[in-house]
C-alpha cells in the first residue's frame, strides 16, 4: 500500500519550482570587491557562495574548461586563479605576472594562455596543474622609444602583448602592443611554437577579437580608425588593414583615442557593427569583404554591441551619464534602432543566454545585475551586486576566442 500511496501523493503535490542548475549559473565580477558573485538567471536567485580574494579586477577576464569543471580567472596583478565550479571555490592559483590583460583556453582545455603586460610576453600553463608549460617573452624595447605608459614595461623594456585568443586547429592568437606583431601559436603535441609572426601594417596594436567562425583575426590601433585583418586560414598573406571611414560621408569625424575594446563588436549574418568612440553611431562593415558599408545612428557614445543568438538584433549600450542607463536595440535587417530600454546606470557589460531568451546587463553605479527579457525588453528581475563589471556564462565555454 505504501508504495500507490506515494505514487498518488506525487501526483496531487506540484514539484517544487526549480529551473536552475549548472548551466544557468552566471559569474559576475565585483570589481571593489575583487570577487565573483554567482547568479542563476533561472531561479533569478543569487546563489550563497562567492568567490573571494581574486586580486585586481579591473578588466579582469573568466573562461571555462569543456567538460564545466574550472573556470579561470585572470587579473589585472598578474594573478590566476582556478575555481572549482561544482565546490564554488578557488581550488588552485598562480602568479603569472606582475600585470596580465587577458585570457584564452584552448580548444581541448588542456592549455590555457595569459596575454602579460608586464614583463611582457605569452605565458601558457597547463590547465590541470597550473604549471607553466611555456613562456613567450615579448621582443625588446627600442631604448629611445619615448610612447611607452606605465604599464608599458618599462623595467623590463618589452613590449605589452594582448588580444589573446583561442583558435581553430589549436592555435592561440595575440599581438605585440609596441612591437606591432601578431603571433600564431600552435599547441599541437605540446611544442609551443611560434609558427607564424605577422606585423601590423599600422603601430600600436592595443586589442584584438576573433570573428566567431575563427577565420578572421582583427586588430585595433591606438589613434587610429585603421583595422588590421589576418586571415587566419591565409596567414602567409600577412595582415591587411580596412578603414572605418567611408570618404563618401561629409559629417566631420575626430579620430578616435581608441576604439571600444575589440569584444565590443558585434558579428551578425553579413555584417560587423562596430561602436566608434566620440561618435554617436556604429560603423556597419561587411562581414566577407570588410568594405564600409553604412553607419547607424544612435542616441549616445556607443560602448558594447552584442549579437542576439538568433542574429537578428544587436544590443548597444553606451557611455556619458547622459545615456549610459540605456541600451539601444537595432534590427540587423534594416539597420535601424527599434527601441531603447532604460536598465540601469553606467552599464559596462551585456550578454545575452545562449538561445537568446534574456539578456544579463551589469549596471556598476546602481551595484545592480539586470535580467531583461529579449522578447518583452522588460527588465524581469533585479539583483543587488556591488560594483558589478563583467558577465560571464559557463557556455562561454563552447565559443570560439573566448
Amino acid at each position: 500500500m505504501r508504495a500507490p500511496l506515494l505514487a498518488l501523493l506525487a501526483l496531487l503535490i506540484p514539484p517544487t519550482a526549480h529551473a536552475g542548475g549548472p548551466g544557468t549559473e552566471v559569474y559576475v565580477v565585483e570589481r571593489a570587491n575583487e570577487a565573483l558573485a554567482i547568479y542563476d538567471f533561472a531561479d533569478r536567485k543569487l546563489l550563497p557562495q562567492r568567490i573571494e580574494g581574486l586580486g585586481n579586477m579591473r578588466h579582469a577576464t573568466m573562461t571555462f574548461s569543456q567538460d564545466l569543471r574550472y573556470g579561470y580567472v585572470a587579473t589585472r596583478n598578474g594573478l590566476l586563479s582556478r575555481v572549482d565550479l561544482h565546490k564554488k571555490v578557488v581550488d588552485a592559483e598562480v602568479q603569472t605576472s606582475q600585470n596580465s590583460i587577458d585570457i584564452a583556453i584552448s580548444q581541448d582545455s588542456r592549455w590555457i594562455a595569459v596575454a602579460e603586460y608586464l614583463p611582457g610576453g605569452l605565458t601558457i600553463l597547463d590547465a590541470q596543474t597550473l604549471k607553466v608549460a611555456h613562456r613567450f617573452e615579448a621582443d625588446p624595447l627600442d631604448p629611445d622609444y619615448k610612447e611607452q605608459g606605465a604599464l608599458a614595461g618599462t623595467a623590463v623594456g618589452r613590449s605589452r602583448v594582448t588580444g589573446v585568443v583561442d583558435a581553430p586547429g589549436g592555435r592561440f592568437v595575440c599581438v605585440q602592443m609596441e612591437a606591432a606583431e601578431v603571433w600564431i601559436v600552435d599547441t599541437r603535441g605540446g611544442k609551443f611554437v611560434i609558427e607564424h609572426k605577422i606585423p601590423t601594417p599600422q603601430d600600436m596594436p592595443y586589442d584584438a577579437m576573433i570573428t566567431p567562425d575563427g577565420r578572421y583575426y582583427l586588430i585595433g590601433h591606438l589613434g587610429s580608425d585603421i583595422v588590421s585583418v589576418v586571415d587566419l586560414t591565409k596567414p602567409e598573406a600577412g595582415a591587411s588593414t580596412i578603414s572605418l571611414i567611408d570618404p563618401k560621408e561629409t559629417f566631420e569625424r575626430k579620430t578616435p583615442v581608441k576604439l571600444p575594446h575589440m569584444a565590443s563588436w558585434a558579428v551578425a549574418g553579413d555584417s560587423v557593427f562596430v561602436p566608434l568612440v566620440g561618435e554617436k553611431r556604429l560603423v556597419v562593415l561587411d562581414r566577407h569583404t570588410w568594405a564600409f558599408k553604412r553607419s547607424v545612428a544612435v542616441r549616445g557614445h556607443p560602448v558594447y554591441a552584442v549579437r542576439s543568438p538568433t542574429e537578428r538584433e544587436i544590443w548597444v549600450s553606451f557611455s556619458g551619464e547622459e545615456d549610459d542607463m540605456f541600451i539601444d536595440v537595432i534590427d540587423t535587417e534594416t539597420q535601424q534602432v527599434t527601441r531603447s530600454i532604460e536598465v540601469g546606470r553606467r552599464i559596462y557589460h551585456m550578454d545575452f543566454t545562449p538561445r537568446g531568451a534574456y539578456v544579463l546587463v551589469s549596471a556598476n553605479a546602481d551595484d545592480m545585475l539586470a535580467l531583461v527579457d529579449a522578447s518583452t525588453y522588460e527588465v524581469v528581475d533585479r539583483q543587488t551586486v556591488a560594483s558589478p563589471s563583467g558577465v560571464f556564462g559557463i557556455w562561454r565555454a563552447f565559443r570560439i576566442g573566448l
